[in-house]
């Protein structure tokens, strides 16, 4: 948390600096910005390094906040979810996660996200995906996942754990459940992640 304000914090006092240096050459250097080689300098060092420095700086802050909770819930057709997440009634597999701490933070982010190399950055990718379908392309209910589930996501935490290699619905079916030949979820196996919504229309 002290790392995100400190990059917060940087990120802002960047693009305060920037903007207070361009206007200070551009209206209050005693000669004309175009006639000053100073000038000139400092509004090159302004456009040209500040400025996409205090981008990039905004663009990972942005990134960080995609994979919070509430960025999730800042999508209308997520509120649903969310809510049953923080519903103590619920019985479905996200809440009981989010209900235990079974995942401490960033739980939605953590299980739609692969444990590789690139897997935060495609996570958070995809994170921005959902924005662009919700504000711009449009979407469709019920919600469906691009693709199909890694099983590898769940076994990044289940799969070392004694109580899933050894019991005996799973024997079977370790392998096809490690390929993701066979899902974790199901009727004869865990209750479904999320409910279902009831509507079918887009924006």
């Amino acid at each position: 948390m002290l790392e995100e304000n400190l990059v917060k914090a940087i990120g802002i006092g960047l693009c305060v600096f920037t903007i207070l240096l361009v206007v200070y050459t551009i209206f209050f250097r005693p000669k004309s910005f175009l006639e000053d080689i100073t000038a000139r300098w400092l509004l090159l060092f302004g456009f040209v390094i500040l400025s996409p420095l205090a981008y990039l700086l905004s663009f990972a802050m942005v990134f960080e906040d995609s994979k919070t909770v509430s960025f999730c819930n800042s999508c209308h057709v997520m509120e649903s979810r969310v809510e049953n997440l923080k519903n103590p009634d619920s019985e479905y597999l996200a809440a009981q996660h989010y209900q235990f701490r079974w995942i401490a933070n960033n739980q939605c982010y953590h299980c739609h996200t692969d444990y590789n190399l690139f897997g935060g950055f495609r996570g958070k990718i995809a994170g921005f995906r959902h924005v662009w379908a919700y504000y711009v392309v449009g979407y469709e209910l019920p919600l469906k996942i691009y693709g199909t589930y890694d099983n590898q996501i769940c076994l990044y935490c289940h799969g070392p754990v004694r109580n899933y290699q050894e019991l005996e619905e799973h024997q079977d079916y370790l392998k096809d459940l490690d390929l993701s030949k066979k899902s974790c979820l199901g009727s004869d196996c865990h209750i479904a992640t999320h409910p279902k919504e009831r509507k079918k229309s887009g924006l």
